[in-house]
């Protein structure tokens, strides 16, 4: 049996499921295995880029690690990104890259290029692999590198002649015991006294790290009635229609949200499953902890105290942390009582503030999809101007969801994202937001999604711009260039090209309920190509004001 088999053979047996990538010369020896191994499913892109975005977002909602493949030199290069990715959100994704033979490195073989060490700072694991008979073992140990403690990527370099040698009949590695961090109980405990002491002078901010545990994070809230508020990357940890939801806070944060993290309503912020970086926080604003006590729970230890001084860290898997919380504000008898009574008869959830008319623009199509959209979606957005508004006026509500690589993830990511997201929950509808220059970078992955028969609807804001680039700068420097702009051209006749369903909508009739339906139900991928001038300013001046300088 081949070397690379063997490897192959153990990553099936630990529940890997798919081969993301693009085959060329040097890895063909992997695809050429496939073919014997009909467990392992190939997902051929249109891009090395695309298909690492494609991993990430299929391993962080399923949970099960992918492979991601690419040649050795160009191809590996353009999994750089990707990978930087996954690394920023901690997700156990096995990049794999191909080599010249091991016998002709350092003689300028075609695409030759020592990729160990422009993986290793992106990854918790970058190795080249010279011996066909450790190859299963290093990839077991990759494997088990990538989900041990804090998750992340791994990075294998592997030389062609190393996949393809023969090493006959080989048992699986068997792995070690996985090694996850165990909860801090006393700061648990110390956490919930400070919460009870705190009365309902408390809020609540959520991060991505949150959304795992939302179900119990709601029964928190609840017991104690206090207001909550997402990062970006968490909207959806906490329903948006719920009267205690303050909506967004950070980047395109909701007006509310801002003014009552930022105000003196209360004495203790809990802070859960976020890094708190500048698009988390409105740029470190100093109001955000000015006066209060913070309490963070995170499940990577080095996130307590990076950005604010915190006087109550605890670290642990946050559903375990939460349920002790709970358990400790049950063991004390908390009146539960009081927490309906807060928010009984409210309305309207706070998150659903800022209300328009029905002027025909990225905002009013944002908010006409967000209300039209099926109880079960999920929308995985872009980079872009379009982002701003779908932070700020998707409502996301419960049994919805919300992705987005806002920290690292480049433009186009959104667009491969949503494939992986749509192969990880096959009955969930996905709805990508996307913009025309997302698309014009990695918007032949529709095609990706043709081939593979996934009913995604991609709605592309087409302004005819880099929108988020061109008012970035004329707010920042009141002019910016020419270029930024271009003549407008038709998503829609490109996905008519392909063969692909598409549509064109110019006004609110023609982005109605019934239409939204229609598409989702096509079973295959739909464009829609949403054309607006795009002339608003997006809700994005924190941002700018970063890039000024205004914070330091």
């Amino acid at each position: 049996m081949r070397a690379i088999e063997v490897g192959l053979r153990f990553l099936v047996q630990q529940g890997v499921r798919y081969v993301f990538g693009i085959p060329a010369g040097s890895i063909n020896a992997i695809y050429d295995a496939l073919l014997d191994i009909p467990e392992l499913n190939p997902i051929v892109a249109k891009h090395e880029n695309s298909s690492g975005y494609m991993a990430g977002a299929y391993t962080r909602i399923t949970g099960l690690p992918s492979i991601c493949v690419a040649s050795s030199g160009p191809g590996a290069t353009n999994l750089v990104t990707p990978a930087a990715n996954a690394w920023k959100q901690k997700l156990p994704v096995i990049f794999i890259t191909g080599s010249v033979p091991s016998g002709k490195m350092g003689k300028g073989g075609a695409q030759e290029l020592y990729a160990e060490p422009i993986f290793a700072s992106i990854t918790k694991m970058s190795r080249t692999v010279l011996d066909p008979n450790q190859l299963s073992e290093i990839l077991a140990e990759a494997y088990h590198t990538a989900i041990s403690g804090v998750p992340g990527p791994v990075h294998l370099a592997i030389p062609i002649d190393i996949q393809m040698t023969d090493i006959g009949v080989r048992e699986l590695p068997v792995l070690p015991p996985v090694q996850q961090p165990t909860m801090d109980l006393a700061a648990a405990q110390a956490a919930a006294e400070r919460i009870k002491a705190a009365g309902l002078r408390g809020a609540i901010l959520l991060g991505n790290g949150a959304k795992a545990s939302s179900d119990s994070i709601v029964q928190l809230a609840e017991t104690l009635a206090w207001k909550v508020a997402t990062t970006p990357r968490g909207k959806g940890a906490f329903p948006e229609n719920h009267p205690l939801s303050l909506g967004i806070y950070g980047l395109s944060a909701n007006i509310k949200a801002s003014d009552y993290l930022n105000g003196n309503d209360h004495e203790v912020l809990l802070i859960i499953g976020s890094s708190l970086g500048e698009l988390a926080t409105s740029n470190w604003e100093p109001r955000l902890v000015a006066g209060r006590e913070l309490i963070h729970i995170d499940y990577d230890q080095s996130e307590l105290g990076k950005c604010y001084e915190t006087q109550y860290p605890v670290h642990g898997e946050i559903k375990l942390v939460i349920a002790e919380l709970l358990d400790q504000l049950s063991a004390d008898g908390l009146d539960r009582s009081y927490a309906s009574e807060a928010f009984q008869g409210q309305s309207e959830a706070a998150a659903a503030s800022e209300q328009g008319d029905e002027t025909w623009n990225t905002l009013s199509a944002i908010r006409r999809l967000s209300a039209t959209a099926p109880k079960n979606a999920r929308f995985f957005l872009d980079i872009g101007e379009f982002m701003t508004y779908s932070i700020q006026n998707l409502l996301i509500e419960s049994g919805q969801e919300f992705d987005i690589d806002i920290n690292f993830g480049g433009m186009g990511s959104g667009i491969g994202g949503s494939l992986g997201a749509q192969l990880a929950e096959p009955t969930r509808p996905t709805i990508c937001i996307t913009g025309d220059g997302c698309f014009f970078m990695h918007g032949l992955e529709v095609l990706t999604a043709k081939e593979y028969n996934l009913p995604i609807l991609f709605v592309v804001i087409n302004n005819a711009r880099l929108g988020m680039v061109y008012h970035g700068h004329m707010l920042q420097y009141k002019r910016c260039l020419e270029d930024f702009s271009q003549e407008r051209v038709s998503i829609a006749g490109v996905a008519q090209s392909l063969g692909l369903r598409h549509a064109e909508v110019r006004s609110l009739d023609q982005l109605q309920g019934e239409h939204v339906q229609e598409w989702l139900s096509h079973g295959g991928p739909v464009v829609v190509e949403v054309i607006v001038d795009g002339n608003e300013i997006p809700p994005m001046g924190e941002r700018v004001k970063f890039l000024q300088g205004a914070t330091y």
